[in-house]
């Protein structure tokens, strides 16, 4: 719903959610350099921000808690605290290579057309908010873009077929007089 990049989600931590206030700040990445897990910077200094979440979001991320910290409990001292919302079952980071795989696994599971986890995130949340509505450069600030142009070319796909803007205009133009 909020259309974060694979790494700004699996580099997210619980100091950065706050579920009273509702809101969720995107302060850094989980990278792979070197071949090591890192967690790093946003990939751009507009990447830094705070968003409101949607209470749905709120709902599965307080129910995620309660089930991490159960998983916490239950491996006990193989539990690795890195502070990160999502993790592994021990706690750590979850590589971004395992990341792809599972969605692929959840895709072919669904028998639906395998996307990567940014089409699943990204394009998807800038093509449901562009459908209902929400103007792009609006859109583009949620998604920590610089401009339109990245949304206009590559992140917002077609929801419906039907075109319905050009309705107003014409009964405006064809109006009885």
């Amino acid at each position: 719903m909020l259309g974060l990049r694979p790494g700004e989600l699996t580099g997210l931590q619980w100091t950065e959610v706050d579920l009273k206030a509702g809101t969720l700040s995107v302060a850094g990445s989980l990278k792979r350099e070197r071949g090591e897990l890192k967690l790093g910077e946003t990939k751009t200094a507009r990447s830094r921000r705070t968003l409101a979440l949607p209470e749905p979001v709120v709902a599965a991320l307080k129910a995620h808690d309660k089930r991490q910290k159960i998983e916490r409990l239950r491996v006990g001292s193989a539990w690795r605290s890195t502070g990160l919302v999502f993790t592994t079952e021990v706690g750590t980071p979850i590589d971004p290579s395992n990341l792809r795989r599972a969605t692929k696994a959840l895709c072919e599971d669904a028998e639906v057309p395998v996307v990567s986890p940014n089409e699943l995130g990204r394009h998807s949340a800038a093509s449901l908010l562009y459908d209902a509505g929400m103007p792009l450069d609006a859109i583009a600030d949620l998604l920590g873009h610089n401009s339109t142009r990245m949304l206009e070319q590559h992140y917002r796909h077609r929801v419906r077929a039907s075109f319905s803007a050009h309705v107003s205009h014409m009964e405006t133009i064809f109006a009885d007089s």
